[in-house]
């Protein structure tokens, strides 16, 4: 779907909005939103699906190395330029950083954002370079980075951090008692999880962060307690483009791996609700809050995404509280 299309379903989106939630729909930045469809717009069509840290047959380099060549910056530089052709192969989560990082770029035409928030969104992932002389590697949580590829709600927690927007949260609840929060806790009939007010809210350009509904149930975790035998999270960070006449949920990331992972990568992917368990939304209505990543080191750590890698589950609470989220 192409930028131009996206506008249109956006532009009828917000003509369509309840009046019941007119107050939320109202908090909208439609430039951003556009500059957002305008990044994706951009990308290369697929180019690989790794989340790999090593070189093999398929894949002659990492995601994570082409990130590190597609943010172009120097000391001496006052903003990155962002090469899209050497951010190949991806991964959800570095799909999404690529496509808010040129967005920003897009949106940032007054220079409101800092040579030191640059700097700092600069992804680090253990290449010594003049920018990163002590080869820093970003884990979960740590840096502006870190927190883009985090488990759980990661980017929601980050712009509640930054102050840059807000989110919003749909849960259809799980389906084994193992799993449910609370004793009273109601897992939601397909009719009511596809009327959920959660999918009328949501607008083209939203970041979000799917949680899957799968038969283990595992789709009700949030984060990965490192505890071998557990249920953990299974999720994707992407970007919400609309459902479609099927009802269907449409969004655009590196999707994959599936059976031949160097024809996935860069590409729109579509499910049926019920597919989904959890979904967090984040909608940036404040792109020039992104120059508090200034305050934000490479080392820098959010404990509750740092933990949610390997070391804890999060409950529906925490997640609400560490978003923002009412």
């Amino acid at each position: 779907m192409k930028f131009s299309q996206c506008f249109l379903a956006l532009a009828a989106i917000i003509a369509t909005v309840s009046i019941a939630q007119a107050s939320e729909a109202e908090r909208v930045n439609q430039q951003w939103q556009q500059c957002v469809l305008a990044a994706v717009d951009s990308f290369p069509h697929n180019g690989g699906y790794y989340t790999g840290a090593r070189p093999n047959d398929t894949f002659k380099k990492t995601a994570w190395k082409g990130l590190h060549q597609a943010y172009k910056m120097t000391l001496a530089d006052q903003r990155p330029v962002l090469d899209l052709q050497l951010a190949q192969p991806s991964f959800c989560s570095s799909a999404t950083y690529c496509a808010l990082i040129k967005a920003l770029l897009i949106w940032d035409n007054e220079h409101k954002i800092s040579r030191e928030a640059w700097l700092a969104m600069k992804p680090f992932v253990g290449i010594v370079d003049n920018m990163n002389p002590q080869g820093y590697y970003q884990s979960d949580g740590e840096g502006f980075w870190g927190r883009m590829n985090g488990n759980g709600p990661a980017i929601a927690v980050l712009i509640h951090e930054l102050k840059a927007g807000f989110n919003f949260t749909g849960y259809r609840g799980a389906k084994t008692d193992a799993c449910k929060e609370t004793p009273t806790e109601r897992y939601l009939t397909d009719d009511e999880w596809r009327n959920h007010p959660v999918w009328q809210q949501a607008m083209p350009g939203d970041f979000m962060k799917i949680f899957w509904n799968r038969d283990d149930d595992s789709g009700a975790i949030v984060g990965d307690n490192g505890v071998k035998g557990d249920l953990q999270e299974h999720g994707h960070s992407v970007i919400f483009m609309g459902i479609d006449s099927d009802g269907f949920v449409t969004y655009w990331s590196s999707n994959g791996p599936g059976e031949n992972p160097a024809e996935m990568g860069y590409s729109m992917g579509r499910c049926d609700k019920t597919k989904i368990q959890r979904v967090v939304f984040t909608r940036i209505t404040n792109p020039e809050k992104f120059d508090n990543v200034k305050k934000m080191p490479p080392k820098h750590v959010n404990q509750y995404i740092y933990d949610l890698n390997g070391k804890k589950h999060s409950t529906t609470k925490e997640l609400k509280k560490h978003t923002g989220i009412k």
